[in-house]
């Protein structure tokens, strides 16, 4: 991923959406965002070597956000942390 990119997935609603690494050639944060948009779980470092090991978020989720391994904590981002996206 560039620099301070991501992936974001909108789900149609909140739920415990399973995410896997099955292609990845590198690590990556998997951030779990609520219909808030408030970061509600994280999953740091996910590495292609945790294949087939499923990672969901310990709540429901409306929102999944994948960026590089590390930038989770580079940017403070905790549980709670607000987030501000379009998603149209």
């Amino acid at each position: 991923l560039l620099e301070g990119s991501g992936l974001l997935f909108v789900f149609d609603r909140a739920d415990t959406y399973q995410f896997w690494m099955p292609d990845m050639h590198f690590s990556i944060d998997i951030i779990w965002i609520g219909e808030d948009k408030r970061i509600v779980d994280i999953s740091e470092r996910v590495s292609p070597e945790s294949y087939p090991t499923l990672f969901r978020p310990r709540v429901p989720a409306r929102y999944v956000l994948e960026v590089n391994a590390g930038d989770a904590h580079k940017w403070g981002w905790t549980v709670g942390t607000p987030l501000s996206f379009a998603t149209d």
